[in-house]
């Protein structure tokens, strides 16, 4: 029997470009339904706004959770005035099925209150022309946007080369070597935007995010691993398949 409890090397292997530009080739074979299904969930052709909405939503909940209450809260509040304008209570009880309810309907309120007293009316269109560096400044002031959410809000709204870097991701990224195993999210986001071209961000991020959401998970399901020839990680679970058998395994899992 495999032991789970397995230390990573402490060092940062060399990654090569031609490593990222395989492991991109790879996930993009593994999961070629990824883009289709971020476009049926909107997060692609969300505005500036919406994302950044979606991803509070998102925090400590799954995107299922996340989706529903931000399909609730619009559906209750037609207009981004109505959700600033209404007792915290109804938006709360609008968002519940993303948890922590109330801390996040406070912190949604308090940045449309904020965005509506700036620009005269709540909106995150004027970011479109912004340099990135200034639109990362401008997402993490507003209390409980990290990296992370302003990130996601750079890349899927605003069509910009930035990495976010959730769990799946820094998962998928430490058993690759890319990034050393003590790491935080906020380093492994500096690595990983140095080291990916900016031609490659998007596809590699929603493929690494799928591979640690479907494959790679705290106990990985190496059988059907893409990647598992790039891998480090010591706890492998099964030999190396093919990767005509580990794509066979995933590529159709949401094909409908």
């Amino acid at each position: 029997m495999i032991k789970r409890i397995m230390s990573m090397p402490e060092q940062e292997k060399q990654v090569t470009s031609d490593e990222i530009t395989e492991v991109t080739r790879l996930l993009t074979q593994a999961y070629p339904y990824i883009r289709r299904q971020k476009m049926a969930e909107g997060v692609l052709t969300d505005s500036p706004l919406e994302s950044l909405v979606r991803a509070v939503l998102s925090q400590n909940t799954t995107d299922v959770n996340r989706d529903r209450a931000f399909t609730t809260l619009r559906a209750r509040f037609p207009s981004w005035d109505q959700v600033a304008d209404a007792p915290v209570e109804e938006v709360a009880e609008a968002i519940r099925e993303s948890n922590y309810m109330f801390t996040k309907a406070g912190r949604l309120q308090q940045l449309l209150r904020e965005l509506r007293a700036e620009h005269g009316t709540p909106t995150l269109d004027f970011l479109r022309g912004w340099p990135t560096e200034r639109v990362l400044a401008y997402l993490t002031h507003f209390p409980g946007v990290g990296n992370k959410s302003a990130a996601i809000v750079a890349l899927f709204a605003l069509g910009r080369p930035v990495m976010p870097v959730d769990v799946h991701v820094h998962r998928v990224a430490q058993r690759l070597g890319w990034i050393g195993e003590k790491d935080t999210p906020e380093r492994a986001h500096q690595v990983l935007q140095r080291l990916i071209p900016d031609d490659l961000i998007f596809t590699l991020h929603v493929g690494m995010w799928e591979h640690g959401h479907t494959t790679c998970r705290p106990v990985p399901k190496c059988r059907q691993c893409a990647i598992y020839r790039c891998c480090i990680y010591p706890a492998k679970t099964a030999p190396m398949p093919t990767v005509e058998e580990a794509v066979a395994m995933t590529a159709g899992k949401k094909a409908a």
